[in-house]
């Protein structure tokens, strides 16, 4: 039989039309008729499976067996809040350890002696704006063992060094002057996102972020020497990086809650005594 063929014999079969009767079995009484084509039965047939499916679809998604249906939903969604949790509480963690570490730090620069040794441990590093994340680099474990050395030995070795000459890592106007007890820095207003640079060429000991002083970065010169740089936009430098004088190490900005606008706070020490940094860089342009 050809394709022709065969494909009229389907086209006769589904145009011939046919009687549909239902009647009573008890006494034969016809019930309902009627006539269509099969080709009309069958279209009815499928516009039934159609609707019925719509309809048993909204039920499922709207109706009473939607919390069944969703259930693997919640479970999923649920998982996925945990893991978020999990993750936040670790970035306050180390957000924690940061802050504990750089009041460590700032006691030890002012001669206090730390009973707990491991309160001077380096945190990992982490909360940039460029999600700077590092293990403690080799720079960061010399300058805890020196901080160790000085703790042993309970004072520090004072020794005649000429000043060296610092480049002033911004230019503008100053807010706050120094107070060795209540600001052992001062704050420069400048302009909006001005690129913050290196007073003298040392190596990135702190790279992170910090509650109170928003991103902070501090830079180890040599003799003795700690330069702090806070509330910074952004960090453009991380934990162990060798910079010279001069180089790009942050951008200014406005973070952390001890600032109120956008300003560069700039730290100059020398032997763990907070120095006077106007005594030493001019900031006016």
């Amino acid at each position: 039989m050809s394709a022709l063929k065969w494909l009229d014999n389907i086209r006769d079969y589904l145009k011939k039309r046919v009687k549909y009767t239902a009647s009573d079995p008890g006494n034969f009484e016809v019930l309902w008729t009627f006539r269509a084509t099969r080709l009309q039965l069958y279209s009815l047939c499928i516009l039934f499976l159609l609707v019925f499916a719509v309809l048993t679809g909204l039920f499922v998604v709207k109706g009473p067996l939607a919390y069944y249906f969703s259930k693997n939903d919640v479970t999923i969604e649920r998982t996925k809040l945990e893991e978020q949790n999990l993750r936040i509480k670790g970035l306050n963690a180390k957000l924690a350890a940061q802050e504990k570490y750089l009041v460590t730090l700032r006691r030890i620069m002012n001669g206090e002696t730390i009973e707990d040794s491991s309160d001077i441990q380096v945190p990992e590093v982490a909360g940039s704006i460029d999600g700077i994340d590092t293990e403690p680099t080799g720079a960061e474990k010399e300058i805890s063992e020196k901080v160790k050395d000085d703790l042993r030995t309970g004072k520090v070795q004072k020794k005649d060094r000429n000043i060296p000459f610092f480049s002033p890592p911004v230019v503008g106007v100053i807010s706050q002057n120094f107070d060795a007890t209540t600001h052992p820095g001062v704050d420069i207003v400048t302009n909006r996102d001005r690129t913050v640079l290196a007073c003298l060429a040392g190596t990135v000991v702190y790279a992170g972020y910090t509650r109170k002083d928003g991103n902070v970065v501090i830079i180890d010169h040599a003799n003795g020497y700690l330069s702090v740089y806070k509330h910074n936009r952004a960090v453009l430098k991380k934990a162990g990086d060798k910079i010279q004088m001069n180089d790009p190490v942050a951008i200014v900005g406005n973070t952390g809650e001890n600032s109120s606008g956008p300003h560069l706070h700039f730290e100059l020490w020398h032997e763990q005594i907070a120095l006077d940094p106007e005594k030493y860089i001019e900031f006016k342009n």
